[in-house]
């Protein structure tokens, strides 16, 4: 009996340290809770401002600074729009051109001479006008030939011989000067009639000076300007500028 009674006296001193562990357990298992749940706010938040500090910025500004521009921002630029879309660019109206209607190819100094003196390919726009009569050209009477009456210097007619070598065609643009002007031969001549400039090489010579007349044009020419035969041409004063 003494034993039991021993045995159970050391039973009861063990229950009280049981359940201060278990006591003690539960309040750190309480503890770790109140931890983990997320810290809230003893007062309400002003949800009016986003940042902290120098940062901060107001939630009404962001706001406003967010709405669509007012009508008369959008008036002003529909109104630079309109202007840059209807604006007009003025350009300069071509310079007046001398419009030359044919020229000798087969010389390159006549070609040269043609191109400074006008063109044959101007604007749509471009106001066509005569060269100024005082520079450099002179008033004068022009026969017409071709080979039937070209004649080789010896009295023989049907000859295309010139004075230069160059022959004479049906459609080549040359001219024929007085004898005394034989130095002009190789040289460019613009021949003008009515409105009509061409630019010829003057490759031959002739004895026509006594009659009074400054050229004797071939076939070429004298058909670009409206002749349908010597005859038709017969003797017509021309503008004429050696170049």
């Amino acid at each position: 009996m003494a034993r039991r009674a021993s045995h159970t006296g050391r039973k009861r001193r063990v229950l009280p340290f049981v359940a201060g562990a278990f006591s003690l357990l539960a309040l750190a298992v309480a503890a770790s809770a109140f931890m983990l749940q997320p810290a809230v706010a003893s007062h309400d938040v002003d949800s009016t401002t986003v940042g902290i500090g120098s940062l901060q910025r107001s939630v009404t500004e962001d706001a406003t600074s967010a709405q669509p521009a007012d009508d008369a921002s959008i008036a002003s630029e529909t109104s630079s729009l309109t202007s840059a879309s209807t604006r007009t660019i003025t350009v300069k109206d071509p310079d007046p051109v001398i419009v030359i209607t044919a020229y000798d190819q087969t010389n390159p100094n006549t070609v040269n001479a043609a191109m400074k003196l006008g063109t044959t390919d101007p604007l749509p726009t471009a106001p066509h006008i005569l060269p100024d009569e005082s520079d450099g050209w002179s008033l004068g009477s022009a026969s017409a030939y071709s080979f039937a009456d070209n004649d080789d210097g010896k009295g023989n007619f049907g000859t295309d011989v010139t004075a230069s070598g160059v022959p004479l065609t049906d459609s080549g643009l040359t001219v024929a000067v007085p004898e005394s002007q034989s130095y002009l031969i190789g040289h460019a001549v613009a021949v003008r009639y009515g409105e009509t400039i061409v630019v010829a090489t003057v490759t031959d010579t002739g004895g026509f000076a006594g009659y009074g007349r400054a050229l004797d044009l071939a076939p070429g020419v004298w058909k670009l300007f409206g002749a349908t035969d010597v005859h038709d041409w017969g003797v017509r004063d021309v503008y004429y500028k050696f170049l």
